[in-house]
């Protein structure tokens, strides 16, 4: 059955309003994250000590953070910060050195089939396969996730649609540009509806326009209760999509805060962020042959 491309794209509609899903409840104490329905934080993942070593080199060092149900929290940082470590321990890919990972009160490890059918996750290594075309990974995606072949087209052309892709439905990975496999990867990780995203740089090498309706999109997806931890190392491809800040720099998180906080400081987000990096530092490292 072939695919036919809507005239105008939609943010795709990928969930089923079954009301089924748990939730483990406690009070955050350390920091209360913005709240719309102004009830107690349900917090839906927790960071208890996590760390990761490779022999003696400390990647991320002791990080705890409790991130509630529709959070949409960035983890920001420097280069070798320990952002994609986390987030890939967070996906299970890693496991931690130390500490543990909480999701609704158990932790991931022991949980791990369930954790990944739950989650979408863009990764900074994309890991697709190179033969397959951008609608065999769709199609593919979709049936192992469970959906039926008419839900799997529906789902797959209004994918397509609403990432420009349909000019390149029958192109293969290996020959794709980096935009295009960045869209593709970003669209396997909606297509079977999860309840957490996962995205490391995942808005890096993505067209202004896709960037613009991603934004729109995971603002969409939070306000009906999906979780979403976005890494990246550019500030303004965050700012206005998230509501809490991370600053992670060597492997710790050196400052946890809301958007609301730093709107209200005065400051704009790259001022706190250089301070919480370079506190004390002034002026500039010199290149003596620029002067």
């Amino acid at each position: 059955m072939s695919v036919k491309p809507n005239r105008a794209y939609r943010i795709p509609n990928l969930f089923r309003e079954d009301g089924s899903e748990r939730c483990y409840k406690k009070r955050r104490v350390d920091r209360q994250p913005a709240n719309r329905h102004h009830g107690p934080v349900e917090t839906l993942i927790e960071l208890r000590g996590l760390a990761k070593s490779y022999g003696r080199r400390e990647a991320v060092r002791g990080v705890s953070l409790s991130i509630a149900r529709e959070e949409i929290v960035g983890l920001l940082g420097p280069n070798g910060a320990g952002k994609s470590t986390t987030i890939a321990m967070l996906t299970g890919l890693l496991s931690p050195s130390a500490g543990d990972i909480l999701w609704e009160g158990r932790s991931i490890f022991d949980a791990m089939p369930e954790w990944r059918r739950s989650i979408g996750v863009v990764l900074e290594d994309l890991s697709l396969f190179e033969y397959l075309s951008v609608l065999e990974h769709l199609r593919l995606t979709a049936r192992l996730a469970g959906l039926d072949q008419a839900e799997t087209e529906r789902r797959s052309g209004e994918l397509l649609d609403f990432f420009q892709l349909n000019d390149f439905s029958g192109t293969i990975a290996a020959e794709a540009s980096q935009g295009t496999r960045k869209k593709l990867a970003f669209a396997l990780c909606l297509i079977h509806s999860p309840r957490v995203l996962l995205l490391d740089e995942a808005l890096n090498g993505i067209d202004a326009v896709i960037v613009s309706r991603i934004k729109a999109l995971l603002k969409r997806l939070a306000a009906r209760g999906v979780t979403i931890i976005l890494s990246s190392h550019v500030l303004d491809s965050v700012e206005t999509v998230v509501n809490r800040c991370v600053i992670m720099d060597r492997g710790m998180a050196v400052l946890d805060t809301s958007m609301d906080a730093v709107r209200g400081s005065g400051r704009s987000l790259e001022q706190v962020y250089v301070a919480a990096l370079h506190n004390g530092e002034r002026g500039l490292p010199e290149l003596s042959w620029v002067g």
